[in-house]
């Protein structure tokens, strides 16, 4: 059984396999690495909360070796090109891990769930994605996002409370993950 260190390389008795590889598995490999993270991508940002598209619009695909090609990032929904090309190099297609999704809005970890703030509406217009939850928030003291009461208000939510976390830890990464693989594997 191979092992892994922190940085996601291989290493023990399977750790010169990739050595192995033909350019055409390299590719199909690394195609089925990007059309991974477009799939989860595209999941995020069907999942997150939705008020104008800004972060819907900000998750990108890092790569996390050297030699990658081609810009990270694009819009809602994304495309393959919108995820960069990786290294054909033993060594980097060795990788376990290839890619770190991340949304770069400003207010990321508000947005999923991670840190609580103080919400107030600076405009009063209609999310682009309709609201799962309405009803009060606490202004008292910080709050989730999607921490809503049951009160009459004006508060809305577009996602579930915890919709990240649920995405992470609730199987729905590793079916977009799946789809992802299967997708790319068939590409070629």
């Amino acid at each position: 059984m191979a092992m892994f260190f922190k940085s996601g390389r291989r290493f023990g008795q399977f750790k010169n396999e990739a050595r192995r590889f033909t350019d055409d598995i390299k590719k199909i490999i690394n195609e089925g690495a990007r059309y991974a993270a477009l799939e989860v991508i595209n999941d995020l940002a069907e999942a997150g909360p939705v008020w104008n598209g800004n972060f819907q619009d900000n998750w990108v695909a890092i790569p996390k070796g050297k030699g990658a090609s081609g810009t990270a990032g694009g819009t809602y929904p994304y495309k393959i090109t919108d995820i960069p090309q990786l290294s054909l190099k033993t060594s980097e297609v060795a990788r376990v891990k290839k890619f770190e999704i991340v949304n770069i809005s400003d207010y990321a970890e508000f947005a999923l769930d991670l840190k609580p703030g103080r919400f107030f509406p600076r405009y009063r217009l209609n999310p682009i994605k309709s609201p799962v939850d309405t009803g009060k928030r606490d202004i008292t003291r910080e709050t989730f996002r999607g921490e809503i009461t049951s009160s009459r208000g004006n508060a809305r939510s577009t996602a579930e409370l915890d919709w990240y976390t649920t995405y992470v830890k609730g199987g729905k990464l590793k079916s977009g993950l799946k789809r992802g693989l299967d997708m790319g594997f068939k590409v070629k």
